[in-house]
């Protein structure tokens, strides 16, 4: 029941009431006329989840009300029968009121621990003492709070805080009382919020400025407007996928980007053989003198940074025969340039950049003279030459003349539907058959992703012109039985990401060969800068050639394929976001570019030269900032407890319940219910308001995703209907491998809670700040990580020891899985040097 239905409901209660108080009411009525109404009919509560009069050791209770994962008893008392309460009081300790309300305190106590319960609600009917009345974990009961309400005034002016702590829809969010929840904000403290310069940035490497242009070119999308045309650009860096080329890792072992089994989705996984069947597709469209009915509109679906730009550029510059091709004029739309905040789609804007692109590209079709419009428009001319223009025709031709001008000049004003003309004119009268090709309106949500849907459509139906549409799959396996996507039939081609190192491979390769080509030209700048040890780095186009070649040497041999793994796994298979993160890496100010150019130099052609990971993940982690902040990083902290939570532990215990679930049951069986995995939670005391923002942040994350291949749709509140979950590659590999490294909790401690001011005294005390260029002593460092684990090791003691059992201990697998060992090989070195 919603708050403003609650609130009405509760204003005819107390119609009700002014009524029935002038007569007696024993304890029955209160029951049946007073606690039944609130509970039912204002606080939303159903009869199913509550049981009158049950019997208990104690005697008989008169509620019991119950959801899963919580319960709680209701003992009502005589309305006359008022509690002696503080008039102006909210909250309580029951000690305070425990002597003049020990009789009905006693009995609902009673009641609660034959059941095994904590919770209860002590009511006349108007005034509400709520509360846990009974504790398991060995405090004293009597120094617990409750909440009071003082009768129906008091409940007027606090209705939403009342609504908030008692109505079955805020019970089932919170799992449980709303005030027994609240964190308080002031009860922890964060190392970050204690550092002055928290926000300061650090100066970018010094190749940056150099860098920058480069590597936003190559490793950003393919198909923009400055490499529109670079048909040697996406030959060399287009990766065709084939299966037979790839390896049967880990990855591929439990996580594939496979098409989904609909009847309607071409199932072909090679995209050089996807290219070929869309081609022949297209090749064998009828083009005839006779305008005929439209191709069926081509819907290019993948998951969010697959590939589907850079495969629908491969298509129309290298796969599709350039003499077919001539026959298909086509005009491509990138409809980020055309997002309103309105989230309308202005149609006349776009009609008229296809006309001028088509005016543009294919000049020596003269589209846009008189010869081509007189045809285009030439029944109506025709009609005009026999009525209203018949007398100048014959008699006055300057005249005449004139008049069609102003026509079709009039006529083109229309841009949508002159661009719908003009194309019928092209299939009529020039064999030809116009593609357009509406790119990336799956960078926006679902209204804007129909609007683009129909408008393509629109045009396909009525100006008879292919169409190319590329859709986000979530939005569309959600939506394809809904308007408009169930009004139309199209094919559907599902591209699937290939490999990220192949596609990286393949840019650097790339870079290379361009740098050298341009060096002379273009890359003789010099610039003069030292790295830490002192030496001299000239900054020139052979140093940027050798920083590259160190990073594929890094990257790409066999036993360096560490960075490789992480960026497969933590963005796969968004192969978008994997090339923003390395575009990143080479430009963020922990990127120590001369040194990774003084070992090309000076290293032995036969050894391998190594980027460490824990550089690159400071590297994109920390980005240009001195500290680490959870806010703006792209590196997540797994520790951050979800609002109105100390727990450092939910995500994590959800991320190992999903993993074990995909291990065990392997990639056909890793799925599980949302209400399962609830309940599974709330089993252990977990509440349910404080797992729903767990899972919440993890979906967003991306960490977990939903069977309904929403993986690449923006969670912002989790759906009504029930729905599978399970744990993606990131996920994965956050939760097995890198929430184990030094280097991660070494940066996310600085941005996590500490609920306990002797920890979080003895963390600061050991916090190394950084210097300008970011360094900090590894010492400090070293005994700041051990305080937190110790201070995590604590609080772990609060977690259910059962769940414990079944999913390992998370302080005890993280130091045997990673840390320990990263811990001695550093203290190996030489931990007193900043790092």
């Amino acid at each position: 029941m919603s708050l403003d239905k609650s609130k009405a409901a509760y204003t005819q209660f107390v119609q009700n009431y002014d009524e029935m108080r002038r007569y007696h009411m024993s304890e029955a009525d209160t029951r049946s006329k007073l606690i039944d109404f609130m509970f039912l009919n204002v606080l939303g509560w159903d009869e199913k989840n509550l049981e009158r009069e049950g019997h208990s050791e104690s005697g008989y209770f008169d509620y019991k009300i119950a959801v899963p994962g919580f319960s709680l008893i209701v003992e009502a008392k005589k309305e006359l029968n008022s509690f002696s309460l503080p008039i102006n009081g909210k909250k309580s300790s029951i000690n305070s009121l425990y002597k003049e309300n020990k009789e009905v305190i006693d009995q609902i106590r009673g009641y609660i621990t034959d059941h095994g319960l904590e919770f209860g609600v002590i009511t006349n009917g108007v005034q509400y003492l709520i509360g846990r009345f009974s504790n398991h974990d060995g405090t004293i009961w009597k120094k617990n709070q409750l909440l009071i309400f003082n009768g129906l005034e008091d409940i007027e002016n606090r209705f939403v805080e009342f609504y908030n702590n008692l109505s079955k829809i805020s019970v089932v969010q919170s799992g449980g009382f709303e005030f027994l929840h609240s964190t308080d904000e002031s009860s922890y403290d964060k190392i970050i919020s204690k550092l002055i310069d928290r926000d300061k940035e650090m100066i970018r490497n010094t190749l940056s400025a150099e860098l920058t242009q480069v590597i936003n070119e190559i490793f950003g999308d393919i198909f923009e407007d400055a490499v529109e045309d670079d048909q040697e650009f996406i030959k060399a860096c287009f990766v065709e996928n084939k299966e037979t080329k790839k390896n049967r890792d880990e990855l591929n072992r439990l996580f594939d980007d496979t098409p989904p089994e609909l009847s309607e989705v071409v199932k072909i996984r090679n995209l050089d053989g996807l290219a070929s069947k869309i081609s022949d597709e297209i090749v064998s469209i009828p083009i005839v003198a006779k305008e005929t009915a439209p191709p069926k509109p081509i819907i290019i679906v993948g998951t969010k940074g697959a590939g589907k730009t850079t495969f629908i550029n491969y298509l129309f510059k290298n796969k599709i025969d350039k003499k077919n091709l001539e026959n298909h004029p086509s005009i491509y739309i990138d409809f980020i340039k055309y997002y309103n905040n309105d989230k309308t789609i202005d149609t006349e804007r776009i009609s008229g950049d296809i006309l001028d692109r088509l005016y543009e590209n294919y000049d020596y079709l003269q589209l846009y003279g008189a010869t081509a419009l007189k045809r285009i428009y030439y029944k109506e001319i025709q009609r005009n030459d026999a009525g209203v223009w018949e007398d100048d025709k014959k008699n006055n031709i300057a005249e005449y003349n004139r008049k069609v001008n102003n026509f079709l000049e009039q006529k083109q004003k229309n841009k949508q539907e002159h661009l719908e003309l003009l194309s019928k004119y092209l299939i009529r009268e020039r064999r030809l058959r116009l593609i357009i090709i509406m790119d990336n309106a799956d960078q926006f949500n679902i209204d804007v992703q129909e609007k683009v849907f129909l408008f393509a459509t629109s045009l396909n139906r009525s100006a008879f012109c292919g169409v190319f549409i590329s859709l986000r799959e979530g939005y569309y396996y959600k939506w394809r039985f809904k308007p408009p996507f169930n009004a139309f039939q199209s094919n559907v081609y599902h591209v699937t990401a290939p490999s990220y190192g192949m596609v990286l491979q393949k840019r650097i390769s790339y870079t290379l060969e361009r740098l050298e080509q341009e060096k002379k030209e273009d890359l003789e700048k010099t610039i003069s800068g030292k790295n830490r040890k002192g030496y001299e780095v000239e900054m020139t186009g052979q140093a940027i050639t050798e920083f590259f070649h160190g990073i594929k040497d890094s990257l790409f041999k066999a036993k360096n394929d560490r960075i490789i793994d992480f960026l497969n796994y933590s963005t796969f298979p968004n192969i978008r976001e994997g090339l923003k993160l390395f575009r990143m890496f080479c430009l963020s100010g922990y990127t120590h570019m001369d040194e990774y150019i003084l070992r090309v130099r000076f290293t032995n052609k036969n050894e391998s030269i190594t980027i460490p990971m824990h550089e690159f993940i400071k590297s994109i982690g920390l980005y240009n900032k001195l500290y680490y902040n959870g806010q703006y990083s792209v590196i997540p902290n797994l520790f951050y407890p979800v609002q109105d939570s100390n727990n450092h532990f939910v995500k994590i215990w959800i991320l190992k319940f999903l993993n074990q679930k995909l291990e065990n049951a392997g990639v056909s069986g890793k799925f599980e219910m949302f209400h399962e995995l609830i309940n599974y939670f709330v089993a252990f005391g977990f509440r349910i308001n404080v797992l729903n923002k767990a899972i919440s942040e993890l979906l967003n994350l991306e960490l977990i995703e939903s069977d309904e291949i929403l993986s690449d749709i923006k969670w912002y509140d989790l759906p009504d209907e029930d729905f599978n979950l399970s744990i993606t590659a990131k996920g994965h590999y956050y939760v097995c491998e890198i929430i184990n490294r030094f280097f991660y909790i070494d940066m996310v401690l600085q941005d996590t809670p500490i609920f306990e001011q002797e920890f979080f005294d003895q963390m600061m005390k050991f916090f190394p700040k950084a210097e300008s260029n970011g360094r900090r002593n590894m010492e400090g460092r070293i005994s700041t990580v051990e305080q937190f684990m110790m201070y995590l090791e604590k609080q772990e003691k609060n977690e259910p020891q059962a769940l414990i059992a079944t999913l390992g201990s998370p302080t005890g697998n993280i130091k045997a899985n990673g840390l320990n060992n990263d811990l001695h090989r550093i203290r190996k070195s030489k931990p007193t040097e900043t790092g």
